[in-house]
Parts: C-alpha cells; sequence; structure tokens
C-alpha cells in the first residue's frame, strides 16, 4: 500500500512539473508572439510615417510650383504694359496732365 501512494506522490510531482514547463514553454511562446507583433506594429507605423511625410512633401512641392507659376505669371502681367510703347506713352502724358494741372 505505501508503494502504491508513493508511486501516486511520484505520478503528481511529474505532473506537476511537467504541467509547470508546460506553462512556462507558453509563456515564452506568448511572449515572443507579442514581442514579433509590437515590432510589426513599429514598422507598420514607420512605414505609414514615412508614406504621409513622402505624400506632405510631395504636396508641398507641387503648390510651391503653382505659387511659382502663378507669381512669375503675376509679374509677367504686371509688367506688360511698362513694355509697350503706346501704354507708356499714355501714362506718362496722364502723368505730366496731372503734373500740369496741380
Amino acid at each position: 500500500m505505501d508503494a502504491v501512494i508513493s508511486r501516486i506522490i511520484e505520478i503528481e510531482r511529474e505532473s506537476a512539473r511537467d504541467l509547470e514547463q508546460a506553462e512556462e514553454a507558453s509563456r515564452k511562446k506568448i511572449a515572443a508572439h507579442q514581442f514579433a507583433l509590437e515590432k510589426e506594429k513599429e514598422r507598420a507605423h514607420a512605414d505609414i510615417v514615412s508614406a504621409e511625410n513622402a505624400r506632405f512633401s510631395q504636396t508641398i512641392l507641387e503648390a510651391k510650383k503653382q505659387a511659382d507659376a502663378v507669381s512669375e505669371a503675376f509679374l509677367k502681367d504686371s509688367e506688360r504694359p511698362f513694355h509697350e510703347p503706346v501704354t507708356t506713352q499714355a501714362i506718362q502724358e496722364d502723368i505730366i496732365s496731372v503734373l500740369l494741372e496741380g
């Protein structure tokens, strides 16, 4: 009878040890999986930030090109009357008549 009880106690100890080892292995697998998921999340976040920064830079570059084109067109339009001899002559005559009236 003592041998049977000793065998039961030994089996219980072995089972407890096996269960503890299995739990530890599961904890390690879960920790490794969590670590891998965190790394994947960080990579995805970095990719999203990089893509958004590139898109933002491209948008700013396009806006700058548009602003430069509008500025150039405005400057050309604003300088054009002064390069036309007829308009320049008319402006000079208007200035002279205003000065003579005053």
